[in-house]
């Protein structure tokens, strides 16, 4: 039996102020990078033996300091990414509601809708879950793997985890929000759902969640 760590990235520009952030290669805040410290204080002693992430640079460097304190290599996914938003990258839900009205209230009523020039949630769930069921075929017996990623893939991984189809938005399902930085554990072959959205790395500190 081995296990997935999928880490959300630290907060990077543009969480905030709850952009639609995308593939936008942004970069982590300050107080992400903050995050980042005490995220690999806590892997650095999980026995990871391998890092698999996201090539977008908010999660790449997420889980970068951790393979160098393991001496590893990073073996990037495009399929990791985080959702294409198309015309909607880098824009705020008052702006999207302001030009796509009618899209709008459809995606917040949960239909997974997609985004114009860019991806639905079903895509994004696709794509990642192909990525991970790729990554468990080649893995050992009695792996630690971290798997550096962003929400909307995490949410999608999660999601395939539990048996939940690909229908719907990605966020009308029983997660919620997943914090910056937070480790939820999948045990695969299986799979099954171990633990979820853990920020202990960073509640012991007095607040650094977001």
């Amino acid at each position: 039996m081995s296990r997935l760590l999928i880490v959300r990235h630290g907060e990077a520009e543009g969480n905030r102020e709850h952009r639609f952030i995308g593939q936008s290669n942004v970069p982590l805040t300050e107080f992400g990078r903050a995050q980042v410290t005490l995220l690999t204080q806590r892997l650095s002693g999980l026995g990871i033996s391998r890092v698999v992430s996201s090539d977008l640079r908010r999660a790449a460097d997420t889980v970068i300091p951790t393979a160098e304190a393991l001496g590893m290599e990073i073996r990037y996914d495009k399929r990791l990414r985080e959702i294409a938003n198309g015309e909607w990258a880098n824009l705020t839900a008052v702006d999207v509601e302001a030009r796509w009205p009618d899209l709008w209230n459809r995606y917040r009523d949960g239909e997974d809708v997609d985004r114009p020039g860019g991806e639905s949630w079903a895509d994004v769930q696709t794509r990642a879950v192909e990525a991970i069921e790729e990554l468990v075929e080649m893995l050992d017996d009695d792996e630690t793997v971290l798997v550096g990623t962003h929400a909307g893939p995490a949410i999608g991984i999660l999601r395939w985890a539990i048996g939940l189809p690909r229908e719907g938005t990605l966020w009308g399902g029983p997660f919620g929000k997943l914090h910056n930085t937070s480790i939820s554990t999948i045990s695969v072959p299986g799979p099954r759902l171990q633990t979820l959205n853990d920020t202990g790395h960073l509640e012991s500190t007095g607040g650094l969640v977001v």
